[in-house]
């Protein structure tokens, strides 16, 4: 046999192995910073034993970032308000609702904002899964995601010792969220 036909198959295998090397892979999101949130959370006119539509405002406190975007943010205060939002005491999957948020970052020693419009996506116990577009400041029209827990029973009957005194109005929460 010719080192010439020998040598072809290897090529024609080598070959194409390279086109499926150069093929495109699919494109992955990029996930540009991830901050971790946390504060208290104030409920109007109060949560009650049975479901009722609450306004609920979120009120953070800063917490530190993991940028990937490479802008120099190391740190995010995140305040959100909803509105007409189903709660009470001892229902486990509340409703969904709308709301707007306002995330002030903090960049090279700087101060920055964003607006970002929101939904509810899912809600279980205390725990609230939210997701938006970023409107208006740093990292506009990409994707936010987050997830919050509130402690809306708070111990030993926070939440049901609330409800004889107008509703819980306050609690604490904890979460996190992503950006791209």
């Amino acid at each position: 046999m010719s080192k010439l036909a020998k040598t072809l198959p290897a090529l024609a295998t080598l070959g194409v192995s390279a086109l499926f090397l150069a093929a495109p892979q699919p494109a992955q999101a990029v996930t540009e910073i991830s901050c971790d949130a946390a504060g208290d959370t104030h409920f109007s006119p109060g949560v009650q034993m049975f479901p009722q539509s609450e306004a609920v405002a979120y009120r953070g406190t800063e917490r530190g970032c993991i940028d990937h975007s490479d802008m120099g943010i190391t740190s995010a205060r995140l305040s959100a308000t909803f509105g007409d939002v189903d709660l009470s005491c001892v229902a486990s999957d509340f409703g969904g609702g709308t709301g707007t948020a306002t995330i002030e970052w903090t960049v090279n020693g700087g101060k920055q904002t964003s607006t970002v419009d929101l939904t509810i996506d899912e809600t279980m116990l205390n725990t609230a899964k939210v997701s938006g577009v970023v409107t208006k400041g740093v990292f506009e029209g990409q994707r936010f995601t987050g997830e919050f827990d509130t402690n809306l029973l708070g111990g030993a009957g926070k939440c049901t010792a609330g409800a004889l005194f107008g509703g819980v109005k306050s609690a604490g929460f904890k979460g996190h969220f992503s950006i791209g």
